[in-house]
This record gives structure tokens, C-alpha cells and sequence, in this order.
């Protein structure tokens, strides 16, 4: 309960500096994955202020969706890394290292006493 603050914040904050800096340094790549990473957090709320189950529209565990937004980051650390872009690539990785933390905490809350 006490992580969730820290995924979302990761997950927007990290997103629009990816847009921002993927625009910057003209890569489409880093500029994708903060659209996905961004989206990944704000999806699940515009969806309950709309009254649509997530289950529906995205018929995946809970797990698998935390570690998509996770590989988001990743993709983008290696983009920056690649680029030798040092702000890219530690934002991608924060990102990525929130990201998995988030499924592990998941999954360990998930397991049954």
C-alpha cells in the first residue's frame, strides 16, 4: 500500500520526462515508451472514473501488466544507454527497478497465508 505512491509518481513523472526528452533528442523509441509508461499508470484511473472494469478491456493478470510497464523502462534505459544519453537511460532504469519491485511486492501481497 505504501508502494503505490512511488509507482504511479515513477510511472508519471517518468513518463512525461521520457516524452519530453525522447522529443528533445529527436528518439522515437524513448518518446513511445513514455507514451506506454505514462499510460500504463493513468489507464486504471480513467477507467474507474468511467465505470469500466479493467478486467474487460485487458483480460491479463495483474502481474503481467505491472511487468509491461516495467519492460517500458527498460526499453528505454537501453535506448539511452545506447545513445549514450545518461538521463534517458537512468530514467528508463528507475523505471524498469520500480517497475519490478511493484510485481514482486504484487505477487508477494497476492500469496495466500
Amino acid at each position: 500500500m505504501l508502494f503505490t505512491p512511488l509507482l504511479l509518481l515513477c510511472g508519471i513523472a517518468g513518463g512525461i520526462f521520457l516524452i519530453v526528452t525522447g522529443i528533445k533528442y529527436r528518439k522515437l523509441l524513448v518518446g513511445l515508451m513514455g507514451l506506454l509508461s505514462l499510460s500504463f499508470v493513468t489507464l486504471p484511473f480513467v477507467f474507474l472514473s468511467i465505470g469500466i472494469n479493467m478486467d474487460t478491456i485487458f483480460p491479463i493478470p495483474t502481474a503481467l501488466y505491472w511487468a509491461l510497464f516495467s519492460l517500458t523502462g527498460l526499453l528505454a534505459g537501453i535506448s539511452g544507454f545506447q545513445a549514450k544519453i545518461k538521463s534517458i537511460r537512468n530514467m528508463g532504469f528507475i523505471i524498469f527497478t520500480i517497475g519490478i519491485l511493484g510485481v514482486i511486492f504484487w505477487v508477494l501481497m497476492s500469496v495466500g497465508d
